[in-house]
């Protein structure tokens, strides 16, 4: 059974508290390698009484469209009025870091939280250093925002199938969702930040020959605009510019040539091919080539 990670801190007691009980954890993202940025999880929660808690990282809440019918809920901040609604399949909900909250909820819920770390949303703010004071408040809804449930769909998706495309596209969505949050729904906005020219030619191709270098290797964001010497929100950025691809393509591009090479040199074994090539097992690895290259390996390998 999937444990959940994503806890509160219980205003009586001081102590942590989880936000939802062990059987209700359908998902979790308690393996993925990019943990500690920020969190996933799929609950599904009965009729419930949620005791006042101060909630520490900032959270995005996905309601289903699974739910079958709506779900009132009620709420109270600390300092403020009781406040009713009735939640609708596909509505999304953000919760701003240290909100002291109570709630009901007076029907069964099927809900995807996105919980980040401090860390993550102030170098999203640290980027932008004409807004550092960028913050999100309280409790807000936000509709039914296309781009936040595409990028929360997708890194359900990844974290269902145990993070098979490895830490760089999880952090990829995960700094593509904490900048949409803060730039849509902040209490001064972050503004959207043109990087024009790309990167400086010999940082892209000091990244380049890292890259190159080490096929391999399951790279961080943040390592990768260490040596761009550059923050990873303006890297990711950047380096599109400069070649055209996210960092998470340009790498997966160098992959398949790569295999395209041993596949055609060498007499390794596809599983063999897929595990030097740093896939997580030869079923990604085949998939991703018939994405980029339009055959399977082994078809691949019988024409060449």
């Amino acid at each position: 059974m999937p444990k959940s990670e994503i806890l509160a801190r219980s205003v009586a007691t001081n102590e942590a508290v989880p936000l939802v009980r062990p059987e209700g954890v359908i998902l979790s993202s308690s393996t993925c390698p990019w943990r500690d940025s920020f969190k996933v999880e799929h609950h599904r929660r009965p009729v419930y009484e949620q005791e006042e808690v101060i909630l520490p990282q900032a959270n995005v809440v996905f309601f289903s469209d699974r739910m079958k019918s709506p779900c009132p809920v009620e709420w109270r901040i600390a300092g403020s009025s009781l406040k009713q609604k009735s939640l609708q399949r596909g509505e999304i909900a953000i919760t701003a870091k240290d909100t002291p909250i109570w709630g009901r909820c007076f029907a069964p819920s099927d809900i995807l939280i996105i919980s980040f770390s401090p860390n993550l949303l102030n170098a999203a703010i640290a980027d932008a250093a004409s807004s550092a004071t960028a913050k999100l408040e309280g409790l807000q809804f936000t509709g039914r925002d296309r781009k936040l449930r595409a990028i929360g769909s997708l890194l359900e998706r990844e974290a269902r199938a145990g993070c098979p495309t490895g830490r760089l596209y999880g952090e990829f969505l995960g700094m593509a969702l904490a900048a949409h949050i803060l730039r849509t729904y902040a209490v001064f906005p972050l503004p959207t930040m043109d990087y024009r020219g790309g990167l400086p030619t010999h940082r892209l191709r000091h990244v380049v020959d890292y890259i190159q270098a080490n096929l391999s290797e399951d790279n961080s964001l943040q390592a990768l605009a260490d040596l761009a010497r550059v923050s990873p929100f303006h890297f990711c950025r950047s380096f599109k510019q400069s070649t055209g691809l996210s960092p998470h393509r340009y790498i997966l591009k160098l992959r398949i040539e790569e295999g395209q090479r041993l596949l055609k040199k060498t007499t390794l074994a596809i599983s063999d091919v897929a595990n030097r090539l740093g896939f997580s097992d030869q079923s990604h690895f085949t998939m991703v080539f018939r994405k980029l290259v339009g055959i399977t390996p082994a078809r691949w390998r019988a024409d060449a």
